[in-house]
């Protein structure tokens, strides 16, 4: 078979949503080459915006922690699970909520107070080592009352700097089987999220291409929006992917450096 040029896969694409962790930085690293790429899409101002389905800490800190890492990026070009989520209660007029997530979450939900008794939706998000029995009896018992059931990812797992770990997905499932409702998502891979992604670089889904490392979050939840989808070796996904796996990316790349040398 002929060899396909890898700028013919990009050749419609005059935007980019670039997901971070697995991305751009891995643990308290920036993935060599990341820095710059971000420069070359700034210098050829191509549209771009930065999408991630981090749901354990709040925007404001998504910021810190990129900038300690040595990466201004502007906080208006950065859309997290939880402001999508938010995005999502407000249009419902859902009110008081049961946050399955870390405390410090909270700060992205203005006018969605906290409750244990009459929330109106048990919102999912990464509770890591805090999460226990309890918290996932209330939220059962929540969601068997009537409460609506929202999850910023799906996701089972993630990679940190000693490996994988895991995520929000793998307590979804678990109170889904227990409550017998299936969650709205709110985060990737939804088609909610990555219009929200769209409406930033105000462009339409077939001129932009995602690039993660996650094949089915990522890559898959892009292809499903009718964008581009570019996987990234360089995070929890290592190896090209084999056709049993159900998602075949448009393109597959060891990092964003290589994405840089094509521009």
């Amino acid at each position: 078979m002929p060899t396909i040029d890898k700028r013919d896969v990009l050749s419609s694409v005059k935007g980019f949503l670039i997901d971070l962790d697995g991305t751009i930085y891995v643990g308290d690293q920036l993935i060599p080459g990341a820095k710059a790429f971000v420069h070359r899409l700034r210098e050829q101002q191509i549209p771009h915006a930065f999408v991630t389905n981090i749901t354990s800490r709040p925007r404001s800190q998504v910021l810190e922690r990129i900038r300690a890492k040595g990466l201004e990026i502007d906080p208006d070009h950065v859309l997290t699970a939880p402001i999508a989520t938010k995005r999502y209660l407000d249009r419902e007029s859902i009110g008081s909520c049961f946050f399955l997530t870390r405390p410090r979450l909270i700060e992205d939900f203005e006018g969605h107070p906290q409750s244990e008794d009459h929330a109106e939706a048990v919102v999912v998000g990464d509770m890591g080592n805090l999460v226990t029995f309890q918290h996932l009896n209330l939220a059962f018992r929540l969601l068997l009352d009537g409460a609506k059931f929202v999850t910023m990812s799906q996701s089972r797992y993630f990679r940190e700097a000693d490996g994988m770990s895991l995520d929000a997905g793998a307590f979804v499932a678990l109170l889904e089987y227990a409550s017998g409702k299936e969650a709205i998502v709110t985060g990737k891979p939804s088609r909610e999220f990555f219009q929200s992604g769209l409406d930033l670089l105000g462009l339409g889904a077939y001129e932009v291409a995602m690039i993660g490392d996650d094949l089915e979050s990522d890559v898959g939840g892009a292809q499903r929006s009718g964008l581009t989808g570019l996987l990234v070796l360089s995070g929890k996904t290592t190896k090209n992917p084999a056709p049993s796996d159900g998602v075949q990316p448009d393109l597959v790349i060891e990092s964003v450096a290589e994405l840089n040398e094509m521009l």
